[in-house]
């Protein structure tokens, strides 16, 4: 278990931290506007926008963290399957950024730290190192 910080491909955790939460805005952004769609077939014309944004007020605090966990996951396994060394590691370390990625965007519009951002940010970092350990173990190396 000797893993140096050398071992470590950081652009790689950089992106993948990243590809976490603009992926889930993505995700986010489209569920909006099948929405907003679904909105203007029944309207035949142009939705109500009041709807769509009442919508996305409600559906956005929900699913934002579910969709950052899921993809923290998923993207820690994959990262620890392509890393050559300390696959472990690597998801280690995307889930720690990604949770204060998750965390800057919280503030950024608006939000306050508390014990619901601790607890999520130590569920996003546990996913990620969860995702490396089963993705180094999945490759067989240890």
């Amino acid at each position: 278990m000797n893993y140096l910080l050398s071992s470590i491909r950081w652009f790689r955790v950089l992106g993948a931290a990243v590809a976490v939460i603009a992926v889930s805005f993505l995700i986010l952004m489209v569920v909006i506007t099948v929405y907003a769609f679904v909105l203007a077939f029944q309207a035949r014309g142009a939705p109500d926008q009041n709807a769509i944004n009442h919508f996305a007020a409600r559906v956005s605090p929900k699913l934002m963290p579910w969709l950052e966990m899921l993809l923290t996951l998923v993207v820690a396994l994959i990262a620890a399957r392509r890393a050559e060394k300390a696959g472990i590691i690597h998801g280690l370390f995307i889930g720690i950024l990604a949770g204060l990625l998750s965390l800057a965007v919280t503030l950024a519009f608006g939000g306050r730290l508390g014990l619901y951002n601790l607890v999520f940010f130590l569920i996003v970092v546990g996913l990620g190192w969860l995702g490396g350990f089963v993705g180094q173990k999945r490759t067989g190396r240890t």
